[in-house]
């Protein structure tokens, strides 16, 4: 016994699934580009555990530093980058400058954060460099300079310090650990953070932007020292726990 499907039938069948296949293919456009438009402002939340651990840490300073940057860079994507709404709180040129000088704080305090200068050093270097990154953030909020100028000061702040140390007690200063755990990964992740920045930006923005802004807070995270001895003289560390990256504790 042969069956005999009818012609149309295989015709109608056909018609039927390119049509499902063309509404996946329109959803799936769709989809990638809700991505593109929200995935920028949504990667600023990796910043939200890093505020928190500094917290936990006793670094105030910090933690308030992380969060202007994190609610500034969040509200300029929001104002430039989500296409089918914008909500601006303040110009988008001013959301950009304080995006750019936010960044550019964060990298500052948490390198000078690693010295663990006595007070009011570490307040006076802190304020210094606060004004110069604003006055230089305001000439040119592109260049290298606006973030490479905090960087290599505070280097070089941190290699006379513990350069000093070292000649004085003759030993490695700060301990090999905090070179290992704390300094080495640290600044990896930072130079990959602007590497994507400066050299693979163009290449696809909103992943490879969001990455940098992931990028950037895992930095400031291993950067930081696991105690700020100014304020914990004599207590002990804060345990890192879920509560605490969930920013609830």
């Amino acid at each position: 016994m042969v069956l005999v499907v009818p012609s149309s039938h295989t015709f109608l069948s056909c018609h039927i699934l390119q049509t499902k296949f063309r509404r996946l293919g329109v959803l799936g456009k769709m989809g990638a580009m809700l991505v593109r438009m929200v995935l920028p402002t949504v990667s600023c939340l990796a910043f939200l555990p890093t505020i928190s651990i500094a917290a936990h840490r006793r670094f105030h300073l910090e933690a308030m530093v992380y969060f202007f940057t994190m609610f500034f860079i969040s509200f300029y994507h929001i104002c430039d980058g989500l296409g089918f709404i914008s909500i601006c709180i303040m110009r988008s040129e001013l959301l950009e400058y304080f995006s750019t000088f936010g960044i550019s704080l964060s990298i500052w305090v948490t390198l000078i954060a690693v010295g663990e200068f006595q007070e009011p050093a570490q307040l006076g270097t802190i304020l210094a460099g606060t004004l110069i990154i604003a006055v230089r953030t305001y000439e040119n909020s592109w260049g290298y300079g606006v973030y490479a100028g905090p960087i290599i000061t505070a280097i070089i702040l941190l290699s006379i310090k513990f350069g000093r140390k070292m000649v004085k007690t003759r030993a490695v200063v700060p301990q090999k650990r905090v070179y290992t755990h704390q300094l080495a990964p640290g600044l990896c992740f930072l130079i990959l953070a602007f590497t994507l920045r400066f050299y693979f930006q163009n290449w696809d923005y909103t992943y490879v932007h969001s990455a940098f802004h992931c990028s950037l807070a895992a930095a400031c995270v291993l950067l930081l020292p696991e105690k700020n001895k100014s304020v914990t003289a004599n207590r002990p560390p804060e345990q890192l726990t879920c509560c605490t990256l969930c920013c609830c504790g």
